[in-house]
């Protein structure tokens, strides 16, 4: 027997799906500080031992960044199976990121093939993210990631004109506003109405 929703109940059950996935993806705080902490390392890792003239500086950012995948792999599929319905927000959130993740990988590939400088390519990834979490920010409503994304944005466009030196130290400063503070207030959120 076929059951019928009046207008109201139908709104309202998607109200609650459109709820239902924003508390999952705030319990997801998790993968901005994921990130944020490895970026953050990473960026610092390289810029000191830069200076104290270390041939393979670099070398932080394959390491971390690896061990960031298989932790974000892991949590993702485990969040997956936790999951009762899959919601337009949620496929909107997880095709942004995967957008973000190939447009790293080209920039990547375009500073590793000598088509642009690492510092071009640092600026640039400071800009993407600024895209990412700007655009999450805005799906969520949650002012600090659109704060952190606009921050990212300024960042980039500084980094536009300061000396090559500089652009490791604001990947550093961009990825505190716009990935850590951020997933510590979604962490604390999550934390104050039960989600975790």
């Amino acid at each position: 027997m076929e059951t019928k929703f009046t207008e109201q109940q139908s709104l309202q059950v998607i109200q609650e799906m459109i709820e239902n996935s924003k508390a999952k993806f705030r319990d997801n705080g998790f993968f901005y500080l994921l990130w944020g902490w490895l970026v953050l390392i990473a960026s610092l890792a390289q810029f000191i031992l830069m200076n104290i003239g270390f041939e393979y500086a670099w070398l932080p950012w394959p390491v971390m960044m690896m061990g960031g995948g298989i932790a974000s792999g892991i949590a993702g599929y485990r969040l997956g199976k936790k999951a009762k319905v899959k919601t337009f927000f949620d496929t909107a959130i997880l095709s942004l990121w995967l957008a973000f993740t190939i447009t790293l990988f080209i920039i990547l590939i375009a500073a590793g093939a000598g088509r642009i400088s690492w510092n071009m390519a640092n600026v640039l990834i400071i800009a993407l993210y600024g895209l990412g979490t700007y655009i999450s920010g805005s799906m969520m409503k949650f002012k600090p990631l659109i704060f952190g994304g606009v921050f990212s944005w300024i960042m980039a466009v500084v980094g536009l004109f300061l000396p090559p030196v500089y652009s490791l130290p604001l990947v550093s400063v961009s990825i505190i506003v716009a990935y850590l503070i951020p997933g510590y207030m979604l962490k604390s959120r999550a934390k104050t109405n039960g989600y975790v």
